[in-house]
């Protein structure tokens, strides 16, 4: 009797453990199908495998969630925004290391505008050396062409190494008319970031806007060959802007027609105080479709002569290049007598 006690105790004991073991490994789901509508049952149906689901203990609470699996747009999604973030981190890293560098470079606003001025100064100086190599290579293509025409009047031949020097000294002028655009092209970049330096020194610093004279001399009407450069993007514009640039400069250069070419007109260097030499050169860059006409105007390099290009009629051909090409010519002044 006592034997069957014992074993009916260790059967009834094996029933609880395996009735325990059968309740604790018992899963509860929850969740939603297509249409909205909630379920609750022990097993997921296989097309909702990859769903969000919840699991719940015997009291209904949720003990554990599981997101829906992603799709491959969400995952693209994701990767796109974590890339995004993380230019947004470089980018404010950057600045900050940018304004760091600024704080530590300058003491106060005027020592950034006076850093602007030097530079800017540094690239006249150049533009002044472009210029005085224009002057002399047109006095040298009107030697050459000069000798050529002597040669031929005499009944002989050019050579032909003349002849290549001649067409080089045009590509020199064709150079250095490109070399003083992109000259200028730097000077406004340089304006550009000094300005954008002194508005962010200025916000890092709580400072308004200063009286500064050098601001203020920022500010004026600014006198740059760029506003002489007319850009046409195909060969039928260029050309009948070509024709044009030919009309302007024989209206009103005072020196003789020296070179007429398919990419650069010139008239003769300036011999009085008040002449006025006109070139106007076609640039094409691989990199861009159509050219750049540039119109450089020169006054003889004399006290008087500075002064004259200085004045108001000067002034007004050199600015009226453009408005002749691209606007309305009726607001021009009239051919100089």
């Amino acid at each position: 009797m006592r034997w069957t006690t014992q074993i009916f105790s260790i059967f009834l004991v094996t029933i609880l453990l395996v009735a325990g073991s059968m309740d604790l490994s018992a899963r509860t789901y929850r969740w939603t199908d297509a249409e909205g509508n909630v379920h609750y049952s022990d097993r997921l149906p296989p097309e909702h495998v990859k769903g969000a689901r919840s699991y719940l203990d015997d009291q209904g609470i949720e003990t554990k969630r599981v997101e829906a699996a992603k799709t491959k747009e969400q995952l693209a999604q994701e990767a796109e925004l974590e890339r995004l973030r993380a230019a947004e981190r470089r980018l404010i890293e950057e600045q900050r290391e940018k304004d760091s560098v600024l704080v530590r470079t300058f003491r106060n606003e005027d020592d950034i505008l006076m850093a602007r001025d030097g530079k800017l100064a540094s690239i006249d100086t150049s533009i002044q050396i472009d210029r005085s190599n224009i002057y002399r290579l047109k006095l040298k293509l009107a030697n050459m062409q000069k000798n050529a025409a002597d040669t031929e009047r005499q009944g002989e031949k050019v050579s032909a190494n003349y002849l290549k020097e001649i067409e080089s000294t045009r590509k020199a002028l064709k150079e250095a008319h490109a070399s003083i655009i992109r000259k200028e092209q730097h000077k406004e970049l340089i304006r550009e970031k000094h300005s954008a330096d002194l508005q962010r020194f200025r916000e890092l610093k709580h400072l308004r806007k200063t009286d500064s004279p050098l601001d203020d001399a920022s500010d004026e009407k600014r006198v740059t060959l760029l506003e002489t450069v007319v850009i046409c993007n195909t060969s039928t514009e260029c050309d009948a802007l070509w024709a044009k640039a030919e009309s302007y400069v024989r209206q009103h250069a005072t020196t003789r027609l020296q070179l007429l070419a398919d990419s650069i007109i010139m008239t003769a260097a300036p011999i009085k105080d008040n002449d006025i030499t006109i070139a106007v050169s076609r640039i094409v860059e691989p990199s861009t479709p159509g050219a750049r006409l540039f119109l450089d105007l020169q006054c003889k390099d004399s006290p008087r002569g500075k002064d004259f290009c200085l004045t108001p009629e000067v002034d007004n051909i050199r600015t009226g290049f453009r408005e002749y090409l691209v606007g309305n010519a009726e607001s021009l002044a009239g051919p100089r007598q």
